[in-house]
């Protein structure tokens, strides 16, 4: 069981509100429902919310247009 997890192209997580009654996971594809999550204590614990954001600022680099590396690092 992994709480935070890459998945193809989105981060699924543990819905830790639902804990101990039910194992819920939910799959986010934005870094908005990152965020939303986090904020909603959906994810819980110091190392559990800095991998979380992490994958957060990876899938908001996924949305970027670039051509190379200048333009990306421009967006």
């Amino acid at each position: 069981m992994r709480p935070v997890e890459w998945v193809g192209n989105s981060l699924r997580i543990i819905d830790q509100t639902k804990l101990p009654g039910a194992l819920v996971y939910i799959d986010l594809q934005s870094y908005p429902e990152v965020i939303g999550a986090i904020k909603e204590l959906k994810v819980r614990g110091a190392p559990a919310i800095g991998v979380a954001a992490a994958y957060g600022i990876a899938l908001a680099a996924q949305q970027i247009d670039a051509d190379n590396k200048e333009q990306f690092l421009i967006n």
